[in-house]
């Protein structure tokens, strides 16, 4: 028995032992393993390190200007940015210094190279006739923020040129006599003397400004049904706009948002020369300095003939910049800023005798202005008018029961050229058949 309990304790030690001898070998097998691991991971960061001190950083380089300009050619040019290569350095020539980038090495430190100013330029015309940012941002390689700051440093800098001013010269008779020879020249048998501007309103459509302003319902135009900018501007025989104002809600009146301008205040004191007027259609009141149709015929022929030009303006800086084509949907304090550009690069246009391309002023239903990309144009009439956007004369209770002061009519002057007309003998012809 004796021995019997002896073996048992015997078998029962070498089994324990045995137990102990492959656990010590399991904690070598993970202790190897774990310093293998760690050899590797060391391994691995010096080669990371190496291969990171011995490469150089890769730096996006941009579209080169000059080659951009050669693989468009002069023709496409025109049709990507509105103007043709040599108006577009003049252009740039005006605001170089504003735009130019003014830490080179930061700019190249922070993405590898700086945008030049020909770029901002670029990016700010082609985005204002119609492109869409997401294409240009790929044309030239810029990051979104780059674009945009790009763009309000451009059009900041053409509102701001001392060159680009849009003012009516009411205290300048000498170039208040240059407008009216013009004017003068354009009517009919050199009828109408003493015109220095037309006037008229024009719609220009918008997202709603939702929190923006503190009730986006007076920027709904209920005629319309959508939201609008109403734009109140008066121009030259050249169709050159001359004066503007952005301030009054579309659902204002004509008359209204034009009496409400200081301009008009001016003209209501008499500070307008006496021998000098502006026309308007019969959404404004007629005075002395503000002449709109009557009665006579062949009297509205001769007013229309040169009222005209104010609406032939609004249809060819829309149908040039294709950005007014659809509702404007930047922040609603930078929708006047965006309209006072296309405003001056339209005058700018004017006077480097720029004319609008063939395929911007065709009878389309739609416009391609990006590659497989088409809007709805706007529709124009055979003399170049716009006919949708124009504002025409709103008779809602609202407009014309509102408490604003009214011009006092005064149909003096109409009268005395009703005279004129009517005594030279010449009649308005006749309508074609």
């Amino acid at each position: 028995m004796d021995y019997l309990l002896d073996s048992d304790c015997s078998s029962s030690d070498s089994s324990s032992d045995e137990e102990e001898e492959l656990n010590a070998i399991i904690a070598v097998v993970k202790r190897r393993r774990l310093m293998c691991a760690a050899a590797l991971a060391i391994c691995l960061e010096e080669e990371e390190n190496h291969s990171r001190e011995s490469s150089p950083r890769t730096i996006p380089t941009r579209k080169n200007w000059l080659e951009h300009v050669a693989q468009v050619g002069r023709r496409v040019f025109k049709k990507m940015y509105r103007l043709d290569l040599e108006n577009f350095n003049r252009l740039l020539g005006y605001i170089r210094d504003e735009i130019t980038t003014e830490n080179v090495e930061m700019a190249r430190r922070s993405s590898g190279s700086e945008v030049c100013a020909e770029v901002r330029l670029a990016m700010t015309l082609r985005y204002l006739a119609g492109g869409s940012m997401w294409d240009i941002r790929l044309i030239f390689d810029v990051s979104h923020d780059e674009f945009y700051r790009s763009v309000w440093r451009v059009v900041d800098a053409i509102n701001n040129y001392e060159g680009f001013k849009v003012v009516f010269p009411i205290d300048d008779v000498e170039k208040l006599s240059e407008i009216e020879s013009v004017f003068r020249s354009k009517s009919s048998h050199e009828m109408i003397t003493g015109c220095v501007g037309a006037i008229d309103g024009c719609l220009l459509w918008q997202k709603n400004p939702g929190i923006a302003v503190h009730n986006p319902n007076r920027y709904y135009c209920a005629r319309k049904e959508k939201h609008a900018l109403l734009l109140m501007a008066i121009v030259d025989a050249d169709r050159r706009i001359i004066f503007y104002d952005i301030s009054c809600t579309p659902s204002t009146h004509d008359s209204l948002a034009w009496d409400s301008t200081p301009l008009a205040q001016r003209f209501a004191a008499g500070d307008l020369c006496e021998r000098f007027f502006i026309f308007g259609d019969s959404a404004f009141v007629c005075t002395r300095s503000m002449i709109t149709p009557g009665n006579d015929t062949n009297f509205n022929y001769f007013l229309s003939e040169l009222r005209v030009n104010s609406e032939c303006a609004f249809g060819e800086m829309i149908r040039r910049w294709g950005i007014l084509w659809r509702p404007l949907e930047m922040e609603f304090s930078r929708r006047a800023d965006v309209i006072a550009c296309c405003i001056r690069l339209h005058n700018f246009c004017v006077d480097r005798r720029l004319s609008i391309e063939a395929e911007l002023m065709a009878d389309e239903d739609e416009i391609e202005i990006q590659p497989g990309r088409r809007v709805r144009a706007p529709r124009v009439n055979r003399d170049g008018q716009i006919v949708e956007n124009v504002q025409t004369n709103c008779t809602c209770i609202t407009c014309i029961g509102s408490g604003r002061d009214r011009a006092v009519p005064d149909k003096s002057r109409r009268k005395e050229l009703e005279a004129v007309v009517r005594n030279s003998g010449y009649c308005r012809p006749l309508p074609r058949r």
